[in-house]
């Protein structure tokens, strides 16, 4: 039987990185996108499978995951790790009917900001279909704006 994400970020020693761990799955789940960078750090950095260079910032970070969770159908976090230097939070969910499992890899400053995000998503379909999907919205966002 597995624990909920709940019961186990209680086993997190932090008890900042605690509330922020519970707050993030927060906003994911109620997508509540102006929350997200009170839990930053100024010079976030955010790796994801579609980009070969880590985004940096506050803003890059938001605007990249909720268009990433535009997309997304029935995400949920599953199993949480922690560990002396991070968090991996596993999740799964689908996009485009393709159904994915990843982990976020999650790192923390001495304040509890988080610093760094790795986002890792198999199979390869399904982040091919999101990178289809992401740069068709873009398409169109970019059609739109100049009409």
């Amino acid at each position: 039987m597995r624990e909920s994400m709940s019961n186990e970020s209680e086993r997190v020693r932090n008890p900042q990185e605690r509330t922020v761990l519970e707050e993030w799955q927060r906003i994911f789940k109620q997508l509540d996108w102006d929350k997200l960078p009170d839990l930053l750090a100024d010079d976030v950095t955010y790796s994801n499978p579609g980009d070969a260079m880590p985004l940096r910032g506050k803003e890059a970070f938001v605007g990249s995951l909720g268009l990433s969770f535009s997309l997304f159908e029935d995400f949920e976090y599953t199993r949480h790790f922690n560990g002396d230097e991070g968090h991996v939070l596993e999740f799964r969910g689908r996009v485009g009917g393709t159904a994915f499992t990843g982990i976020d890899i999650i790192r923390f400053d001495a304040a509890g900001k988080i610093t760094d995000l790795v986002v890792m998503i198999r199979p390869m379909a399904a982040v091919m279909k999101l990178g289809e999907e992401a740069a068709r919205r873009m398409a169109t966002a970019n059609r739109t704006a100049q009409d």
